[in-house]
């Protein structure tokens, strides 16, 4: 009900933009609905499959099954920093795996569950969204012991035998001793239950490996996998190709060399994460359909200051000593090495114009 009221109250919104928004809207729903499938995609299939192996092999003895037991489940961690693409990877791969029909549709008894932690969480917290992705909503409060008791009982009616907990770091930075040692019983709980063990995803940022390292139980059951950065030169090749692809998918030309001349400063600009990468990409080809223009350097330059609020000699799109700038920065004037911005400015842009205006106004 909630969906269907947001999805309404979305589309009369989109109805009352301009037709020309409403056209720019739909080429980059074109643009931004184009998977860019990587390398480490192809690595995240190999480990999950071999999850999947864990979660269905029998126990044996003497070569024949002891009943309908399975062996202890395991876990696969993966972890990569804010904006590398972690989660819309697993998402694709939970979308398109044919293992997992009706991925993220209740009732449709898929075998995978997805819970996002949100922050700050608790155990408790946690365990009422296991039953709420489960499609068992609490109706009343329940103490966290008499939750997780509850998990047990759902998982099998819900038919899950993997589970998705997506930002766990929200769960386990600044935990106590304690609180780590009941996280560790929970998890455990969940792995080698007797009755309906079940595998673990667990994904987060960097500082969750250490985290889940101190839990021996996943140290132990657990294989860990870490998105790349993207890297120069290496990475080049693939990033021009990708402004080339999606500008097509726009409509767009693309001025000469654009590709080539932007692709190191896009990686950059980007702190090295394919996602932010991405994103920025989409921002400068939005600004291009919606001039009807070529899609050139300006528009990638003004991308970036529309999202960092860096004025040009921070812009590692105009700045000619682009790879000397920290992109990590927001709102910063001043480069501590401020070059000369005349060769890289293009004669009337809009950048030279503000640049021109900022300069008279101190």
């Amino acid at each position: 009900m909630i969906d269907d009221d947001f999805n309404q109250a979305v589309e009369q919104l989109r109805t009352s933009l301009s037709y020309g928004d409403q056209q720019i809207v739909a080429t980059m729903e074109k643009v931004k609905g184009r998977y860019l499938k990587t390398e480490w995609d192809d690595e995240l299939l190999r480990r999950f499959t071999a999850l999947l192996r864990t979660v269905v092999t029998r126990h044996m003895v003497k070569g024949s099954p002891i009943g309908d037991r399975r062996r202890e489940a395991r876990a696969l961690v993966v972890v990569g920093e804010a904006g590398t693409g972690k989660t819309e990877s697993l998402n694709r791969l939970f979308l398109t795996h044919p293992s997992l029909p009706g991925y993220g549709q209740l009732g449709s008894r898929c075998p995978l569950a997805t819970v996002t932690v949100p922050a700050p969480c608790t155990l408790k917290t946690l365990g009422m969204g296991i039953l709420q992705a489960l499609g068992y909503p609490l109706a009343r409060d329940l103490k966290e012991h008499l939750i997780w008791a509850r998990i047990h009982e759902q998982l099998p009616r819900a038919g899950v035998l993997l589970l998705h907990l997506d930002e766990m770091h929200n769960l386990t930075d600044g935990a106590n001793v304690g609180q780590l040692a009941n996280i560790r019983k929970a998890l455990k709980g969940l792995m080698v239950s007797r009755e309906w063990p079940v595998g673990l995803i667990i994904s987060g940022l960097p500082g969750l490996v250490p985290e889940m390292q101190e839990i021996d139980e996943i140290r132990r059951r657990g294989r860990f996998l870490r998105v790349p950065l993207l890297n120069l030169p290496d990475d080049l090749e693939l990033v021009e190709k990708v402004i080339k692809g999606l500008a097509t998918i726009g409509g767009l030309e693309v001025r000469e060399d654009v590709d080539s001349s932007m692709a190191p400063r896009l990686i950059h600009a980007a702190l090295y994460r394919f996602g932010v990468m991405v994103e920025l990409l989409h921002e400068a080809i939005e600004l291009a359909v919606s001039t009807g223009a070529p899609l050139d350097s300006e528009h990638f330059a003004i991308a970036y200051t529309d999202r960092t609020g860096c004025s040009a000699p921070m812009n590692p799109f105009v700045a000619a000593n682009w790879a000397d700038l920290d992109c990590s920065l927001v709102l910063v004037n001043e480069s501590s090495r401020v070059p000369s911005l005349s060769d890289d400015l293009p004669k009337g842009s809009k950048m030279r114009r503000t640049q021109r205006k900022r300069g008279t106004e101190r």
